[in-house]
């Protein structure tokens, strides 16, 4: 069986191969691990190879079904007579039984096509009337936004009424588990959908949406049902809702919404309503209308649209992308969602993913096993901590009249909980200093923190059935807006009212220290704008803490708890083997396929996909090399400088100034040999910063700037495009301002680092100084070294190995992106030329890679090799 490609161009013999390797991966139920560098058309590829498996499967299925339907017709119609005549009626029986079950089946593909052949030609009479209407009615939005006053005004009032009795605000009984998820699944369609779905997830959302420009560009984009997933905090086109900011506190709101909704009707039982509620012009979302989103769900099956489009159309529409592409979901063949939305389980089931017989493929995969690490890790701050206690406090004393003895009692134990976390980071024994970390086990740390003794599970599910977050969270914004408003009005009113306020708090606390603190959080929330919280405002800290304590209630014997004391404490749950939470996933699809530009180590993504156990043959590995031939491509282990010193940057002699001496003599030769872009990555801000300002001082920037025009990376990330386009302004303008092109010094790690791509004349010369090395000091780091090393001895320095180079071939792959590319590849580190690190370069690199060369040697071949691409030019 040798499937053939629809391409839109002529392919790669790489490209070739690789949509073969996947084909057959998907095909013979394997899991893939696929290298293909960067430039290769590697998406493309994807895209291409796995569609047209799904096309052939879904041919192959519906000849197969016709097949067996006229096989069992045939044995019915010349059934010979048995000597068992019962016997021969529970034969035609079953086979009548099963022919049935058949066409059945085959009905149901029939029906979908002719379905999805309806919905285009709806689709696109309403997207002609559409335009139609904003031809003739271009300010027709005018009404709407007269009724969005009065909505708001509505609003206003109701809550003017709400907060003479804060009823909004009090913790109720627990309510059934059915109705919270009642109001999730409102739009989705009950209908058990048994289309076989490819789910291509990346790391980022603008990764996802060249997957969308590339579906675009196949010859499937007309036949092909593709839905972005994304979360309501990317999806939510309500102002109302995305002014919260926190994903939580957006989630609640938008449920709250909808119960509003649903409840503003009471319905008989003969399904007639019998009364509206006013409760529906106050709280209601005018995006979560069924019909109108019904109508974006229908746009986004039939046109092939990345999230950009589905926001601007369903402004359009006044539909809510959130739940029309959920809604599109059980219809969609391919699905397009990020890595957070797979590699967490909660996320998962949040937004209905069906996993089971269908394929994942995961791009841009060497970033995989840290969103799996960041999905089960839970991060707590004394901020929150801070915020939460006092707000819950408050809270408690004002409300406790009105709370059931039940609810009050938890809260009381929440509040427990809380202080003794919060005691934990906030204590400072004689032998504790300020920063220093402690690792601990879980047992150790309910025992060391003092709450061993309390059931949490039950805690945790109290506050998410009773909503506690964003009820705390709603009171800290309303109760801390009052107390300026009350100050700037009156001052010592305002300090009289709050003492009274506060009198009835517990006795355990000295109540000038209670109003301090409560004086501070007040003023701290109420100079947020709009109500918008930060990051330690008590609802979205809740969300932590909650986090944190599900968490420890996992009681994994891979799971640690790191706090660290002090002004800037913290308290961080760590997931030692993410292994075992990726295996659920493994074992529900048919295939799954990790890819990305450089995936070494494979032993470590073949432990991933097997869970570490010894099914490695059900692994297939496909590494394709480079489109550029190897004669476009310069790579250069620089071990010593122009003044014959030895290139070290490791920690303790990066910071000397020979060394930076050096560098700047190195920087100073490349940039005047090398035409057109520069880009050198450094280790970290600190020492970019600590570089450029030692070049300053020294002319070296004085001296380069004769030759090339300098850029830095911002540590702002608004500030990336803006710096980039003049970078990429100063290298196509260079004839009229007497410069060869530009310079433009990142961070390993960075902005910079990954997803960008410096193609041509943007990167002649991609250098890379020092190792990039994590901090090998770090607790987490040591934590996972240990665990590693216990299990594999020397596998925690493989690891540790493994991070710094995994970051190293990030820079790497943002030079050469096609076949007539070429470029200069500069490793500045005597350690580039070790064995070891040599086998974990890219094998594009590996090929002309000069090992322990000298500056002589090294300025030499550079000239040569942009002399003889000069000559090809």
């Amino acid at each position: 069986m040798n499937p053939s490609f629809s391409f839109p161009f002529e392919p790669y013999d790489i490209q070739k191969k690789f949509m073969n390797e996947l084909y057959f991966t998907i095909e013979y139920r394997k899991l893939g691990v696929f290298e293909s560098p960067t430039g290769t058309g590697k998406s493309l590829s994807i895209c291409c190879g796995a569609l047209q498996w799904l096309k052939d499967t879904n041919l192959k299925v519906v000849e197969e079904l016709r097949k067996e339907i006229n096989q069992l017709k045939l044995e019915l119609s010349t059934t010979i007579g048995a000597d068992d005549w019962l016997q021969e009626e529970y034969e035609k029986l079953k086979k009548n039984q099963l022919l049935v079950s058949l066409q059945l089946k085959l009905d149901k593909i029939k029906q979908r096509e002719e379905k999805f052949t309806e919905l285009k030609k709806r689709v696109n009479i309403q997207k002609k009337s559409l335009n139609k209407i904003e031809h003739h009615f271009p300010k027709r939005d005018k009404p709407n936004e007269v009724d969005k006053s009065n909505e708001a005004g509505d609003v206003k009032d109701c809550d003017e009424k709400e907060n003479i009795e804060d009823q909004d605000l009090i913790v109720e009984e627990c309510q059934n588990k059915d109705d919270e998820s009642d109001s999730e699944e409102t739009c989705l369609d009950d209908e058990n959908d048994s289309n076989t779905k490819i789910y291509i997830s990346s790391r980022t959302h603008s990764q996802l949406s060249q997957f969308v420009g590339e579906i675009k560009r196949t010859v499937f984009s007309n036949s092909t049902r593709v839905v972005t997933l994304a979360s309501r905090q990317h999806y939510c086109i309500n102002p109302d809702v995305t002014k919260l900011k926190n994903v939580n506190l957006i989630n609640e709101r938008c449920l709250d919404m909808q119960k509003s909704k649903t409840k503003s009707t009471s319905v008989g039982e003969e399904g007639k309503v019998l009364k509206k509620t006013k409760t529906s012009s106050c709280n209601a979302c005018p995006y979560y209308n069924l019909n109108n989103i019904t109508k974006l769900k229908e746009q986004l099956l039939v046109d092939i649209m990345d999230m950009e489009d589905i926001v601007k159309t369903g402004k359009q529409l006044k539909a809510c992308p959130y739940y029309a592409s959920r809604m599109a979901l059980d219809d969609a063949e391919v699905v397009l969602i990020s890595h957070a939305g797979i590699v967490s389980s909660g996320a998962r089931s949040g937004i209905s993913l069906k996993l089971q017989d269908n394929i994942l493929i995961l791009d841009e995969a060497h970033g995989l096993t840290a969103a799996l690490e960041n999905a089960h890790c839970a991060p707590v701050s004394a901020k929150q901590l801070c915020s939460v206690k006092t707000f819950l406090e408050f809270y408690i004393n004002k409300y406790q009249a009105r709370l059931s003895s039940r609810n009050l009692l938890q809260l009381n134990q929440v509040n427990f909980v809380v202080g003794k976390l919060l005691g934990l980071v906030q204590s400072k024994t004689a032998n504790d200093k300020t920063g220093d970390a402690t690792i601990f086990s879980l047992e150790d740390f309910v025992i060391k923190a003092e709450i061993d003794h309390l059931h949490l599970r039950p805690l945790v599910e109290f506050c998410r059935s009773t909503r506690l977050a964003p009820k705390l969270h709603g009171f800290s914004m309303r109760y801390s807006q009052q107390a300026l408003e009350e100050e700037n009005k009156k001052v010592e009113v305002k300090k009289a009212s709050f003492k009274e306020f506060l009198s009835n708090m517990s006795k355990k606390k000295n109540q000038d220290e209670v109003l301090g603190d409560l004086h501070k959080s007040e003023i701290k929330a109420s100079n947020q704008t709009n109500s918008v919280p930060t990051e330690s405002s008590a609802g979205s800290g809740l969300y932590a803490v909650l986090d944190f304590l599900e968490m420890l209630c996992g009681r994994s014997a891979d799971g640690r708890v790191l706090a660290r004391p002090g002004d800037g404490g913290m308290l961080k749950y760590l997931l030692l083997n993410v292994a075992e939470h990726f295996a659920q996933v493994v074992q529900q699809c048919r295939s799954v396929i990790v890819a990305g530009g450089t995936m070494e180590p494979v032993a470590e993504f073949k432990a991933l996909l097997t869970n570490n156990s010894l099914e490695v043959d059900r692994v297939n590995v496909v590494k394709c090399e480079h489109v550029v031939p190897p004669g476009n491509v310069l790579g250069v282990c620089l071990s010593k400088g122009p003044s014959n010193i030895q290139l070290n940057f490791s920690y303790e002699y990066r910071a000397s100034k020979d060394l930076l001496n050096e560098v700047g003599r190195v920087l100073r030769n490349v940039c005047s040999i090398v035409p057109d872009g520069v880009v050198c990555f450094v280790p970290s801000y600190s020492y970019e910063q600590m570089l450029f300002e030692h070049l300053t001082s020294t002319k070296v920037i004085e001296s380069i700037s004769k030759k090339k025009k300098i850029f830095r990376e911002p540590k702002s990330a608004s500030e990336v495009d803006q710096v980039l386009h003049k970078y990429a302004a100063a290298i196509k303008n260079k004839e009229s301002s007497d410069l060869n092109g530009a310079l433009l010094l990142s961070v390993v790690g960075g902005k910079l680092s990954e997803g960008l791509n410096f193609s041509d004349d943007l990167g002649r010369c991609v250098m890379v100084l020092g190792m990039p090395y994590p901090n090998v000091k770090s607790p987490e780091l040591q934590e996972k070294m240990n665990y590693l090393n216990k299990s594999t001895p020397g596998a925690g320095s493989v690891y540790y190995e493994n991070l710094c180079m995994k970051a190293v071939n990030q820079c790497i792959g943002r030079a050469v992106r096609h076949a007539n590319d070429y470029a200069c590849v500069l490793l500045v580190d005597e350690r580039y030329s070790r064995p070891q690190t040599v086998a974990a370069l890219p094998s594009f690199v590996q090929k002309s890679l000069k090992t322990n060369c000298t500056f002589g040697q090294t300025i030499g071949s550079i000239a040569k090799f942009f002399a003889r691409h000069k000559e090809k030019k």
